[in-house]
């Protein structure tokens, strides 16, 4: 008998087996990096205040976790909001918050670079930096704490947390995140005081230290003045004038659990020049760069060999405008439809879809097409300037529907600028008319509703926001027009869209508001379920602020808490572009009419970057590449061990088609409208138990050694998982049929009792309430347990018979026997030592 106890040590505390989706929290995800910190000179740690799943769906933080680490001598780690399970486990235990490739608490780093998103995540930065032992004001901290820096869009306004930020980087951070990086290490170095810190950032290109600008305010609360008492009383973001000039890494980080976007995603070009009035992106973003299509071919093909996505994105505010899609996406099917891998293309405009677009996507299968006409009537879309006909959008929904696409996306916003009841009634109306142009009787759409939110940096940074009350009534109003059996109403809460508004047009007085709200437990306001808005208003009445006071319209000679802070696009451009909005006249996109002025570009560095027009191919698209005729199954053995045991069976199986994939073998795939790689798996264990054998059984479309096997399937696995022989096969076989399967299991207290295992045995039947999501059975546990042997009081070995149904877990036959409590149940450590 293996012994457990010498070769499977429990852990002293293991918070995974405490919380759901434990997978979040590994940190040793395919292509993570890791090295010593005692070779390197400056640790970082990267933040992003939201679940692992958001987080991880965001490229810009991936790309700086490979930039930093590409650094000899700096070393970036990675930390997610926790849920709130595993933040009462933390604050329970005193346990800090720490980073997920070391385990270090984010107290003992030098950076923490922290990428803000949206608003609605300022408290989860607070809440990061407190459970990671960091203080909360960038004036309480002293040489020996991390210094904290902001990054990301919230940063075009970033007073709200400027007094928790050292600095914020404005712009692109590409470049700025490494000369940040250096100046942090040398000042380790130095061992300088806070001063000197803020000194050196300020010297930094598109770098803004708080602490070196006051905000004057009258005595009704307006802000009177902006007072620099730094070297510089304007900061200037920070612009990547070429795309191509860094990439992000091809090992990209591959998750265990499934995200939101799950899938290799590559933006293609940055900026956008359509000109939306409401959209902060394209204002902020400018100019237009667009990467050569060459170089995306080939850093998808090795991105895709390094991590085995299934599916590729290609990233740009409005990627039907990149100059030589048509011909890039045909060579990149042409390539990717063999391994069976789907292209992506989100945030399309209407009359940017073309057949030819449609007909490429749809070869190997018909990923997610979304229109976004953003107001129902051409009037409003001539106020905000979206430049789309209604003919241009019922002729690109035409083209989809008859291309074989049977569901579309819409998107529309609530409460602009100028909206009438007639706007909103235009919503349901131009709803049905794309409807009536799918197939009858099949054709549905997804309809997403949001509430307009006027940002700083744009057209509509001065337009009054709705409150509260007024946007549940227009959200109810547009629901009500939209009720038909093939259409599916979301849309974001009215509470969450006032309190973003709030805080994206926000001054430092709000600082006071988001220490209340962290106090008072707000966390995760982007999660519909965890916003607690009469917490926030609590929070408001305890810094004495109102919050209405934030969203009402500005006069245009009135000081803007962001006027220091220069994205580019000028003040004058956006003031006219709000006369030209109100006067329902459009600006044209400057790629076509050429430049309308808005500032950004110098004619020298600064300016657009794209790629020399290609027609489209007038060869009909390749056929995706069929089956071989014959294929050859073979039979894995492997184990489950270390951080393998808490994937889930389907979050196993996702990572097991991705390392096939990885291998670079010739594998068959399933048929249908998602082909998968051939995988026959054979049973499935319960999150948080190992294995030291299961099997599961492959179809490859080209014979291969069996030892040459065991390696090439190795090298591809996660950690925890590792094939440990490989039979051929004759022929597709059935599972084994196995009879018993025996378990070890460990627990960190004594409750394994000889008495309580003889009394068990004794007994002809014991009955238990099998419990399932849907269901409870009572079952016989008894019958089930053909050998139960107490090693020790902490140790247990358990042999239990399979059956066609009603099998219990290994975990819930020992709590009945022994009398267990939840917390002893899932702290056992149980490991399946073979099956009979």
């Amino acid at each position: 008998m293996i012994s457990f106890t010498e070769n499977r040590k429990p852990k002293t505390e293991n918070l995974l087996c405490r919380i759901q989706r434990p997978t979040r929290y590994l940190g040793r995800e395919i292509n993570a990096v890791f090295k010593d910190p005692r070779g390197v000179a400056l640790r970082a740690a990267l933040l992003f205040p939201d679940l692992y799943e958001v987080g991880m769906s965001h490229l810009g933080l991936g790309l700086l976790y490979a930039l930093l680490n590409r650094e000899e001598d700096i070393w970036a780690e990675r930390a997610y909001a926790p849920a709130p399970d595993l933040e009462a486990e933390l604050r329970a235990r005193r346990h800090p918050l720490t980073s997920l490739e070391s385990g270090a608490p984010l107290r003992e780093f030098d950076l923490l670079g922290v990428s803000l998103q949206y608003e609605l995540g300022y408290t989860n930065f607070l809440n990061m930096l407190d459970l990671g032992g960091v203080p909360l004001l960038a004036a309480d901290r002293t040489p020996e704490d991390p210094v904290v820096i902001g990054g990301g869009p919230a940063c075009c306004n970033p007073e709200p947390l400027g007094s928790f930020l050292d600095a914020a980087v404005l712009g692109d951070g590409e470049e700025a995140i490494v000369e940040v990086a250096r100046v942090v290490k040398a000042w380790r170095a130095a061992q300088g005081s806070r001063q000197e810190l803020w000194q050196a950032l300020e010297e930094l290109e598109g770098v803004y230290v708080p602490a070196y600008f006051k905000m004057a305010f009258d005595d009704a609360g307006f802000l009177k003045e902006i007072l620099p008492t730094g070297r510089r009383g304007v900061i200037h973001k920070r612009v990547l004038d070429d795309l191509n000039r860094v990439w992000p890494s091809p090992q990209t980080l591959v998750p265990f659990c499934q995200i939101i976007h799950d899938r290799l995603s590559l933006e293609i070009s940055r900026g956008c020049s359509r000109g939306c009035r409401y959209c902060q992106a394209g204002m902020l973003y400018r100019p237009v760069r667009e990467r050569a299509p060459q170089a995306v071919l080939a850093h998808i093909e090795e991105a895709l060999a390094a991590t085995g996505y299934e599916e590729v994105s290609l990233l740009s505010l409005s990627v039907g405008d990149y100059s030589s899609l048509a011909p890039l996406l045909e060579e990149l099917m042409n390539r990717l439809s063999p391994q069976r891998v789907a292209v992506s293309l989100p945030s399309l405009r209407a009359d940017t879809l073309t057949p030819e677009m449609m007909a490429q996507i749809q070869r190997v299968r018909r990923t997610g097409l979304t229109l976004a006409p953003e107001a129902g009537s051409p009037r409003l879309r001539k106020v905000i300037n979206k430049n789309l006909t209604e003919d241009e959008i019922m002729a690109a929904a035409a083209r989809a529907f008859g291309a074989g696409w049977n569901l579309l996306k819409l998107y529309f916003m609530i409460g602009l600028p100028r909206e009438t009841g007639e706007d909103l009634e235009a919503i349901g109306r131009l709803t049905g008319r794309i409807l009536q142009a799918g197939p009858r009787g099949r054709a549905r759409l997804n309809v997403s509703l949001s509430t307009f939110i006027p940002k700083a940096h744009t057209p509509f940074q001065w337009e009054r926001q709705e409150g509260l009350e007024a946007s549940r009534a227009r959200l109810h109003e547009v629901k009500d027009r939209l009720r038909r059996p093939q259409v599916q109403a979301k849309w974001n809460s009215a509470a969450q869209s006032w309190l973003e508004g709030v805080f994206s047009r926000g001054d430092r007085r709000l600082a006071e508001v988001l220490l209340a709200a962290f106090r008072r437990g707000c966390r995760l306001d982007a999660w519909s379920e965890e916003l607690h808005l009469d917490r926030w208003r609590l929070a408001f009445q305890d810094a004495g602020v109102d919050p209405d006071f934030y969203l009402r319209e500005r006069r245009l000679d009135e000081p803007l808490p962001w006027d220091h802070l220069d994205w580019g696009v000028s003040r004058e451009f956006l003031a006219a572009e709000r006369d030209r909005a109100y006067r329902e006249i459009e600006t044209p996109d400057c790629r076509v009419a050429g430049c309308q002025g808005c500032g950004v570009c110098d004619g020298d560095r600064i300016d657009l970057r794209l790629n020399a027009p290609q027609p489209p191919s007038k060869t009909y698209p390749q056929a995706a590449a069929t089956a071989p005729a014959q294929t050859i199954w073979y039979r894995l053995t492997y184990s489950k061990l270390d951080e393998a045991r808490w994937l889930s069976h389907l979050e196993l199986v996702a990572a097991v088609y991705r390392a096939l994939r990885r291998t670079g073998l010739h594998l068959a795939f399933s048929a249908g409208f998602h082909p998968l790689p051939r995988v026959s798996f054979h049973g499935a264990l319960p999150v948080g138990v190992e294995s030291l054998g299961e099997t599961m059984d492959v179809e490859l479309a080209a014979a291969m050694g069996t030892d040459n096997l065991v390696e090439v399937f190795n090298r591809a696995m996660p950690p925890g998982l590792k094939v440990l022989s490989v039979t051929r096969l004759p022929q597709r076989r059935p599972p084994p049929k196995l009879k018993s399967s025996v378990y070890q299991a460990a627990s960190l207290e004594p409750v394994f009792s000889e008495e309580a295992a003889a009394r068990f045995l004794r007994q002809e039947e014991v009955l238990i309430i099998r419990k399932r999501p849907k269901e409870e059975r009572t079952v016989d546990l008894r019958r089930q347990v053909a050998r139960l042997e107490v090693v020790s009081p902490c140790e247990v070995q358990l042999e239990m018979l399979l059956g066609e149904k009603d099998n219990l877990k290994p975990a819930d036959a020992l709590a009945a026997i022994f009398g267990l409590d939840e917390g002893q149940t899932r702290d056992l450590e149980i490991l399946k030592i073979k099956s009979i």
